[in-house]
């Protein structure tokens, strides 16, 4: 079942988000619509750990820096 639904929402993030729709033929409801589906998935966590772990690389010289050490040595693996 549908509902109506008021969002207060930037304009120009609506004019984007219309434009966007637009070109892919589908109405901006059910762009928000599949988002909010998305983003309430029970594995949509894991997906972003699958999807993005590992892929990036620290260059070894960025260690130097003592923010870039205290982040590793709190978060790293």
């Amino acid at each position: 079942m549908k509902i109506k639904l008021t969002l207060s929402v930037d304009q120009g993030a609506v004019r984007r988000g219309k434009l966007w729709a637009k070109r892919r033929g589908i109405p901006l409801s059910r762009v928000v619509e599949d988002h909010l589906n998305r983003l309430a998935a029970p594995d949509a966590g894991a997906r972003f750990l699958t999807k993005w772990q590992g892929a990036f690389t620290l260059d070894p010289a960025a260690l130097k820096d003592e923010r870039v050490a205290a982040i590793m040595a709190k978060h790293g693996r």
